[in-house]
């Protein structure tokens, strides 16, 4: 059985090796099977329900955080007598589900499109999964086909690697998905910024709106381009030759009306003022 009766710095004896055994090992999120291994108990049940125990009183004490099932956070010793502390909200992300890549208004913050921060992080997987939220942070999963799964990087974040959708997958799925970034205003900051600051491989950028298969984002780029008066005509004309003859909605976030465009097949659910105004500020 485990004895947590000898306190040291706070914690029992068991407790303070676990902890410092996962700090010696830089393994900062872990399982109740690796603290079953580091503890040495019986791998029974009576030595598994000991070990919960143990992670529960290490939760209620705000040492750990749960991440979810099974699952737990170390909460460094930085954070204070209160144990306040929030992880880099992506690290976590990395560690709830396979495969995944942070994406849409995540991305389009990380790559600096814009200024605008959500307190919800996008993960994109193939998989199913509820939303969660964990230490004030709400972590969305969108689930994309695996035909949709492609145009992400590792990203070093904090001496780790993250997987984060590149600066061209992430315009893509945000015009492809505009309820997962803020909606059009925000996409049309992202495709501004990467356009002036020359942070945009156009050529990418058109092949991955290809092979999301989803003609209204041809549509959205085309007239975004020309609202924001980029200079890349040449794209402007290959988009325009890729969209279908329906009309889509601008911004499907804000329902119908709106104008007819006819030139990009489009009901202008957004006014041109609001597509523009930002850039005042």
């Amino acid at each position: 059985m485990i004895n947590r009766s000898e306190p040291i710095h706070g914690l029992g004896r068991t407790s303070a090796r676990l902890l410092t055994t996962l700090a010696g090992r830089d393994q900062y999120i872990f399982t109740t099977q690796d603290a079953v291994e580091i503890l040495g108990v019986q791998p029974d049940q009576h030595g598994r329900a000991a070990v919960v125990k143990l992670l529960h009183d290490l939760v209620e004490r705000r040492w750990i955080e749960r991440l979810e099932k099974g699952k737990y956070l170390i909460i460094p010793f930085a954070a204070g007598p209160r144990r306040i502390y929030t992880a880099h909200a992506f690290l976590i992300a990395a560690h709830l589900i396979e495969p995944y890549y942070i994406g849409y208004w995540s991305s389009l913050h990380y790559h600096g499109f814009t200024e605008q921060l959500s307190h919800t992080i996008f993960v994109a997987t193939t998989k199913q999964k509820r939303e969660r939220t964990i230490a004030g942070v709400t972590y969305r999963f969108v689930t994309l086909t695996p035909r949709k799964f492609f145009g992400y990087r590792g990203e070093w974040i904090e001496g780790r690697q993250i997987q984060v959708a590149d600066r061209e997958k992430t315009i893509v799925d945000c015009l492809d998905h505009l309820e997962y970034c803020g909606g059009i205003v925000e996409a049309a900051k992202g495709l501004w910024y990467g356009v002036t600051e020359k942070r945009l491989d156009l050529d990418r950028l058109t092949e991955y709106a290809t092979r999301v298969g989803n003609r209204a984002v041809f549509k959205r780029l085309g007239y975004l381009a020309e609202v924001l008066e980029l200079p890349i005509e040449e794209y402007v004309a290959r988009w325009r030759g890729e969209i279908s003859r329906g009309y889509s909605l601008l911004d499907p976030t804000l329902g119908g009306g709106g104008e007819r465009d006819g030139r990009w097949r489009l009901w202008v659910n957004v006014p041109r003022e609001a597509l523009l105004e930002w850039r005042e500020h």
